[in-house]
């Protein structure tokens, strides 16, 4: 199993980047990675405002898959991820949804033990550790990491987590894969502009689908009962038509549903949730029970 060091960094899913490693697909691997501000903030008096911004969402990377090429599907069944025992939350004044009540800079040191992230001497919450920069290499212009688009990159989705499988399109050969932006905990919107930001080390598998009969233009995720898309858009509200129409094409690909009838399926047991509402692309996520993948018991996605 290959280990992988969090100084294996880029900042830009880009094509010209060299890839650190070429794995098997069906391989194993282990990624270590940085928090989202590159370790430059190391306690509550380093403010966020006096970092590198060139240096923020780092994704550990780029890794390339054997045989992978344009038109496959990269899987990637995220196995655990473990947080390191320190953390930090940060708010910026006029910045994210409540940066007109915040007066001044601030950092908040949050620190990790027996399962939990302690907020404050009286408040600890239960770990919920995510991923919120993952994805693909796209085949057209460097995308930040910090930016979400087709390929993936930063989704803030609090459902990709230990369990989760996602499914992203190939867009180069390779795939050139990359992750990144773990949280220890961060709710729906993550409205101050940040979760728990943490180092992190990722276990997971890399796999590949050949000549898929579905190809999906942005990534799928699949937890144990769920099957979710996710969108963005410059609104939220162009993020969950985005999301919503992933969704129907899905269904009506993967069973045998025609559109009226799946646009009422998703209505009837479909959730539209909000990922994150404080990036210039706002991200949502349409969740369906993974039931509606299945005949006679055999799942099929």
């Amino acid at each position: 199993m290959y280990k992988i060091s969090k100084e294996n960094v880029f900042f830009e899913f880009n094509k010209e980047n060299k890839p650190i490693l070429e794995v098997n697909p069906g391989e194993d691997l282990i990624i270590e990675t940085d928090d989202c501000f590159r370790s430059q903030i190391k306690g509550e008096n380093d403010l966020v405002t006096a970092i590198d911004f060139s240096k923020v969402n780092p994704a550990t990377g780029p890794i390339a898959v054997k045989g992978a090429m344009p038109g496959d599907i990269l899987v990637v069944d995220i196995m655990d991820i473990i947080v390191d025992k320190k953390g930090f939350m940060v708010a910026i004044p006029e910045e994210g949804a409540f940066g007109h009540h915040i007066s001044e800079p601030i950092t908040r040191v949050i620190n990790i033990e027996d399962g939990f992230f302690i907020f404050s001497d009286d408040m600890k919450f239960p770990l919920n550790p995510m991923i919120g920069v993952i994805g693909v290499t796209p085949s057209g212009k460097p995308v930040p990491c910090g930016e979400i688009g087709n390929h993936g990159g930063n989704m803030d989705a609090k459902i990709i987590q230990k369990g989760s499988k996602l499914y992203f399109k190939v867009q180069v050969e390779g795939a050139l894969f990359g992750l990144g932006d773990a949280h220890a905990g961060m709710g729906d919107g993550e409205s101050v502009i940040c979760g728990v930001e943490i180092p992190a080390v990722v276990t997971l598998k890399l796999d590949l689908i050949k000549k898929p009969d579905f190809l999906p233009e942005r990534p799928i995720v699949e937890t144990s009962d769920r099957v979710i898309c996710i969108g963005h858009g410059k609104t939220m509200d162009e993020a969950s038509e985005v999301a919503l129409e992933d969704m129907l094409k899905l269904i009506t690909n993967k069973t045998d549903l025609n559109k009226t009838d799946a646009s009422m399926l998703i209505s009837a047991v479909g959730d539209l949730k909000v990922c994150q509402i404080v990036d210039p692309q706002k991200t949502m996520r349409v969740e369906v029970p993974k039931s509606i993948f299945s005949k006679k018991g055999e799942y099929y996605l």
